[in-house]
């Protein structure tokens, strides 16, 4: 008999909905409890999404032994606390992208998994989509020569407020922690750490960024120039280029089903991939697959790139006078 992996969530938001409706689509995924500050925040998460059980504190949904998986969906500045929380239970995490808001923060969250050989994957659930797979699959047989440059950007309009998810460093707000990840994590997935960074960012009233440019460069030639936006409304377009051709990924690249290659400016080959039903699945799927196989790491994602990930997403702050607190 096939095993039914049972799921908990903690932080009942908006993206939680998605994870949790991602879950009806795995055959062998069950939501089994969810948790929030707020019992009745739980308890119509949990009816609406078929959840057997529901909490109003964290660390009851940490103990229940029936649990295989968590879910972390809090707020950026909470995932450090509640990572932390699931490991020390033995629970498998899966944390919301960024994993952490800052590189201490996120050495200690790997730590604690490695040390108590737990898995643990941050939901950058892009790199799991086909389109995603097949780019890395055309660049590394070198379909477009050799890898020289990519430009990727996210940008939407959110109006100011203070208080809010978005703009609140309490939080974790600003642009390059909300969007701004989807194009980083595009640039090192596809070209490594860089060797030196340099960017600008306009910060908002509250000291979150609004918008927010980086340039990584690579000393063997390769550059990548990531921007991410919560005040203008961006192309969100992805473009990688070599020096024989370039891949294009169409808006909204980080969920797209259409790329382009292009020679000399004509498109040679146009290929058009499945997204799904939610696009998440993709990503439980792993967690599982993972689970299954005994392992504590993703190999498709592991903890050394969301170590790094986390470590160029530091320097772009620091460059930029972002700083940020977690819990």
């Amino acid at each position: 008999m096939e095993k039914i992996y049972k799921w908990g969530i903690i932080g009942p938001g908006r993206i939680a909905q998605k994870f949790a409706a991602a879950l009806a689509l795995v055959p062998d995924a069950r939501l089994h409890a969810v948790a929030s500050r707020d019992s009745e925040t739980a308890r119509v998460f949990a009816k609406k999404y078929q959840a057997s059980v529901f909490y109003d504190n964290y660390a009851a949904l940490a103990a229940d032994e029936s649990i295989d998986a968590v879910y972390i969906a809090t707020p950026h500045t909470y995932h450090h606390a509640h990572v932390l929380l699931c490991l020390q239970n033995k629970k498998a995490v899966l944390c919301e992208k960024p994993m952490s808001v800052t590189y201490a923060s996120t050495v200690e969250m790997v730590d604690a998994a490695r040390r108590n050989k737990v898995f643990l994957m941050e939901a950058m659930w892009s790199r799991f989509l086909p389109i995603i797979q097949k780019t890395l699959e055309l660049v590394k047989e070198g379909a477009i020569g050799e890898l020289k440059y990519i430009h990727a950007d996210f940008g939407f309009v959110a109006p100011f407020n203070a208080g809010s998810r978005l703009y609140d460093l309490k939080l974790g707000g600003g642009s390059l922690l909300d969007v701004g990840v989807y194009p980083l994590f595009l640039a090192l997935l596809l070209m490594g750490k860089p060797d030196e960074i340099k960017s600008f960012a306009h910060l908002a009233p509250t000291g979150a960024d609004e918008t927010t440019d980086a340039i990584l460069y690579y000393k063997d030639g390769k550059m990548a120039n990531i921007v991410s936006s919560i005040v203008s409304q961006t192309p969100i377009v992805a473009t990688i280029t070599g020096t024989e051709g370039t891949i294009t990924l169409e808006r909204p690249w980080y969920k797209g089903t259409v790329l382009h290659i292009r020679k000399q400016d004509i498109v040679t080959q146009t290929l058009s991939l499945p997204y799904g039903d939610n696009g998440f699945e993709y990503q439980v799927k792993e967690v599982q697959r993972c689970l299954e196989n005994k392992l504590i790491e993703s190999s498709l994602l592991p903890l050394d790139f969301s170590l790094m990930m986390s470590r160029v997403a530091d320097d772009i702050c620091k460059a930029n006078n972002i700083a940020y607190e977690y819990y």
